[in-house]
């Protein structure tokens, strides 16, 4: 069996990385190809996987074309946990699969409207197809190359399986597609009804639990948890933990900007509220597509930044006596976790996507200037909501849905 899981980084591949080792241990023979894409390489080979790239993969396409193409969009599209090889393969191989659906000004126009967001390689997926000849395809509900890749299946009638990391919501693009994949696995039920309502096939929509969330329940990130607290001298601290992300668009029922600069106000807020406190400390956590891009200040006592690529999440949620977001999967994990979660509820995205608060997962800070207040009023009785569950073992399920879209019935 020959099964192909294509990711990007973040919660994406964090919830690929474990369903492959389970998939491994309930079938020993299969044949497990990672396609790991921008930051979800570095992740995955810090894993101990052999994961490919679109630089792997040049030989399918005009190569020299590609890489032209590539360099030069590479400015303002790089990070220092990718190369810049498969950063430069990356760009020009999705800019090239452009310009053969939209011609060169559809694809130009279409590339200065939406960046790299615009990318579908439709065409490049087919000849990945062509040369790996995969049984069963597996992503998440990433758009781009994952959703490329669950498409591809379908047209050929390849089983596949796509995963679901949140609420399956309307601004979730992978809800609303017209292909959808043969199997869905989600979070709970009530995800799978929202599913249902948008026309997937019963029988295909399976409740298995996010496998990026097993990690919470594994005794050796709660002793590093234990860890990271004494050697930052903080224990019987109050340690807030803050999942902060990027803006993406700007929204008329705020006047939060887009961009960083709203992540970056609610830093400072935080930082002066430790400094007022001696018995709280707080970790920075910005999301591992972008963290490098925002202002690295002098590291105080009770302050700590944390790097992506150098500190896994789970053992900082299990640190954490509360964890505050906008509307981050962070967010999610530690109300899995049983930490009480804070969303902030004037940020764009959740005005754009979807308010944890709303549903259940957090205590709502009106605003970023209402978040002293509201941390002190939910450190003071900290009590985690329990809207959503997990149990460790998600990753076992999602293998299982795997070998069945295979055809191999455990």
């Amino acid at each position: 069996m020959k099964a192909l899981f294509v990711t990007y980084g973040g919660g994406h591949v964090a919830m690929i990385l474990p369903v492959m080792r389970a998939l491994r241990r309930q079938h020993p023979d299969v044949q497990c190809t990672l396609l790991a894409l921008t930051t979800g390489h570095a992740r995955a080979v810090r894993e101990g996987e052999h994961p490919l790239g679109y630089r792997d993969f040049l030989h399918l396409v005009d190569g020299p074309s590609a890489q032209a193409h590539g360099r030069r969009l590479h400015a303002g599209n790089s990070s220092p946990d990718v190369s810049q090889a498969e950063s430069v393969a990356y760009l020009g191989v999705n800019y090239l699969d452009l310009v053969a659906q939209h011609g060169e000004a559809g694809a130009a126009a279409l590339y200065a409207r939406e960046g790299r967001y615009g990318f579908l390689p439709l065409n490049f997926m087919r000849r990945l197809f062509d040369e790996l000849l995969p049984d069963v395809v597996v992503a998440t509900n990433s758009p781009r190359s994952e959703q490329a890749a669950l498409q591809v299946a379908v047209e050929r009638d390849i089983p596949s399986v796509g995963m679901v990391d949140l609420f399956g919501m309307d601004s979730d693009t992978y809800v609303l597609r017209a292909v959808k994949p043969r199997y869905t696995c989600v979070i709970a039920a009530s995800v799978r009804e929202r599913l249902l309502a948008r026309g997937f096939a019963p029988q295909g929509v399976r409740v298995t639990g996010n496998p990026g969330f097993d990690g919470l329940f594994d005794q050796a990130n709660a002793a590093r948890a234990q860890e990271f607290l004494e050697s930052k001298g903080w224990l019987g601290k109050k340690v807030i933990l803050n999942a902060g992300a990027w803006e993406p668009v700007a929204h008329p029922d705020t006047d939060v900007p887009a961009g960083r600069s709203f992540p970056i106000e609610i830093e400072g807020i935080l930082r002066r509220y430790v400094r007022s406190r001696p018995d709280t400390a707080l970790i920075l956590r910005y999301h591992p597509g972008d963290w490098s891009l925002y202002p690295r200040l002098p590291d105080e006592p009770q302050v700590h930044f944390s790097e992506p690529p150098n500190e896994p999440i789970h053992p900082l949620i299990l640190a954490a006596s509360v964890v505050t977001n906008t509307n981050s999967t962070v967010g999610l994990e530690a109300a899995v976790a049983g930490k009480p979660v804070i969303s902030i509820e004037n940020s764009p995205s959740v005005h754009t996507w979807f308010s944890l608060a709303k549903l259940g997962v957090s205590y709502a800070s009106p605003t970023h200037l209402d978040l002293p207040r509201t941390l002190d009023q939910v450190l003071a009785h900290p009590q985690p909501m329990r809207a959503f569950q997990s149990d460790g073992q998600a990753a076992g399920r999602v293998a299982a849905v795997v070998a069945e879209a295979a055809g191999r019935l455990a």
